[in-house]
Order: structure tokens, then C-alpha cells, then sequence
């Protein structure tokens, strides 16, 4: 078991991170048209748009630090072992977010200042990115989390099913855009809705786990 100051750690930046990211991906500028010189245009054009994609990144590093510590806190089993490999899955996932985020925010933002071909094409890889992105964080990373929580009884089974929910409307948000590209109810309806149903639990989660070590840390 990791040590309490470093699992407060952990629940903090979750807390935090669930809250910088809401924020930040309420305030990100969107637009009905989803095309790719529209991310472009929305890149040059709004000033908010590099600040808000260097939060998000931030946001990906505090959830990962969460992620290691919620995994860690599952002790029964098959619980602990479903939180094993969410926890595993959870580096490369991440990874691949901030890579997405990465692009959109400041690699589509610097070449529409010079070029707005390029800008375009840089968009065309983001997407792609992007929707493996969604597919990894977004889907399978949940379900394995939800598993983890259902499985165990660490944690309310609600948080579970709203893990593999949320998850699984990733899952398929990845599949749409996959086979129809970015569109307004892929883009702009059903990963908003996942986004925040994860960031939620994740906020939920770090928030019990908060709790939980200082009625421990009370105790002993």
C-alpha cells in the first residue's frame, strides 16, 4: 500500500484535475461545422485556444497521478487485479491523449499562423490520433476501472456502472468517427458526454479515496 501522504497526493490531483478539466473543456471553442479547416480556423482565431489545450495537458498528468492511486487502494480480488491492468493501460492511454492534445493545441495552432494547408493536414492527424484517443482513454480505460470498482468493495457499485457506461459511449464514439469522421453528434454531443462522465468519476473517486485516508490516517 502506498504511503498516505503520497495517496493524498494522488486523490488531490484528481480532485483538482476532474475540476480544471470540466472547466477548461467548457470554455474550449467549438464550432457546428467539425471540419478540419474549421479546427484550423478556430486554432489561429481564438486567443483561449493554446491556454486551454496546455490545462488539458496538465489535466492528463493529474489523472494519471489519480489513476495510481485509486488502483492502488482496490485491495480485494479479482478487483485488485481488474485495477492492475486499468492501471497499466492507463500510462499508454494517457500518453496517447497528451499526444492528441498536444497536436490540436499547439502543432495545428503554430502552422495556421503560417500555413493554412498545413494546419489542415496537421488537423487531418490529430483526428486520427484523437480517435484512438477516445477509443483507449475515453473507452477501455473505464470499462477496466469500472470492472475493477464492480468487482471489489472498495467503492459504491454505482461508480462502477458509471465507469463501464461512460466507457462503453466512448467505445462507440471511437467507432463513429472511426467509419464517419468527426461529426456534430460524435464530436459535439457524445464525447462531451463521455469526457465528463469520466472526469467525473475520476473526481468521485479521488474525493472517496480522500476521505478514506484521512478516516484512516483519524484512526490510527
Amino acid at each position: 500500500m502506498l504511503d498516505r501522504s503520497v495517496v493524498r497526493v494522488g486523490a488531490a490531483g484528481g480532485m483538482l484535475g476532474a475540476v480544471l478539466a470540466i472547466v477548461f473543456n467548457i470554455l474550449h471553442p467549438r464550432s457546428s461545422d467539425v471540419g478540419v479547416a474549421a479546427t484550423a480556423a478556430l486554432a489561429r482565431d481564438e486567443g483561449i485556444w493554446e491556454l486551454d489545450h496546455y490545462i488539458l495537458g496538465w489535466t492528463v498528468g493529474l489523472a494519471l497521478l489519480a489513476f495510481i492511486v485509486i488502483a492502488q487502494s482496490m485491495s480485494g480480488e479479482p478487483s485488485h487485479s481488474w485495477a492492475s491492468v486499468a492501471l497499466w493501460f492507463s500510462i499508454g492511454s494517457s500518453a496517447l491523449l497528451f499526444v492528441a492534445i498536444t497536436i490540436d493545441g499547439f502543432a495545428i495552432a503554430e502552422a495556421a499562423e503560417t500555413s493554412p494547408a498545413l494546419a489542415e493536414t496537421m488537423a487531418h492527424v490529430g483526428q486520427g490520433v484523437f480517435v484512438a484517443a477516445v477509443g483507449s482513454f475515453f473507452g477501455v480505460l473505464p470499462v477496466l476501472f469500472g470492472l475493477a470498482v464492480l468487482t471489489g468493495d472498495d467503492y459504491p457499485s454505482w461508480l462502477g456502472w458509471l465507469a463501464v457506461g461512460s466507457g462503453l459511449l466512448g467505445v462507440v464514439t471511437s467507432t463513429m468517427i472511426f467509419f464517419d469522421g468527426v461529426t456534430e453528434t460524435s464530436g459535439n454531443v457524445l464525447f462531451p458526454i463521455t469526457s465528463v462522465a469520466f472526469t467525473v468519476w475520476i473526481g468521485s473517486m479521488s474525493y472517496l479515496l480522500w476521505q478514506k485516508n484521512g478516516a484512516t490516517e483519524a484512526a490510527a
